[in-house]
């Protein structure tokens, strides 16, 4: 396995790790031992939908543009929701849905009528790394110099 690829694994492994630093710069210099045993898991590429390439910036202000006359409204609407989905901290959760009968089917026609009918782009295979385990040991200093050697 070449090294790009054990980087990315080990990346993924930790994916989750936090640093706990303070703000600043903070010099290292360590040296570790891994040890990387277990089974790593590669799906084939598929084809999806490109939610996450979708420029929603300029989204947005294309959709803005070709509102018309109703344009300041859609904006004002659009405003209020922005705020309203970020003071909530939601996505598409129960809170939202509990709360708005029809924000369920909207979310299903933006996702079947809008969404899925995107050309599909190409999809990397998930890389499975929950059996992996990683084991670092750092590497220590000789405490002193070896006498008769």
């Amino acid at each position: 396995m070449n090294d790009e690829t054990l980087k990315a694994l080990l990346a993924k492994t930790w994916k989750n790790a936090t640093a706990d630093l303070a703000p600043g710069k903070h010099y290292i210099d360590e040296e570790f031992t891994v040890r990387v045993s277990g089974t790593v898991t590669k799906r084939e590429d598929d084809f999806a939908a490109p939610t996450v390439s979708i420029p929603l910036i300029a989204v947005l202000a294309l959709f803005w543009e070709k509102a018309g006359i109703v344009r300041d409204h859609a904006l004002a609407m659009l405003r209020e929701a922005l705020h309203e989905a970020m003071a909530a901290k939601v996505k598409e959760d129960s809170h939202i849905k509990d709360r708005i009968k029809d924000v369920d089917a909207a979310v299903k026609a933006v996702r079947k009528e809008l969404i899925a009918g995107l050309p599909k782009m190409r999809r990397a295979g998930k890389v499975l790394v929950d059996d992996l385990a990683v084991e670092m040991v750092p590497v220590q200093e000789p405490v002193g110099e070896l006498v008769g050697v």
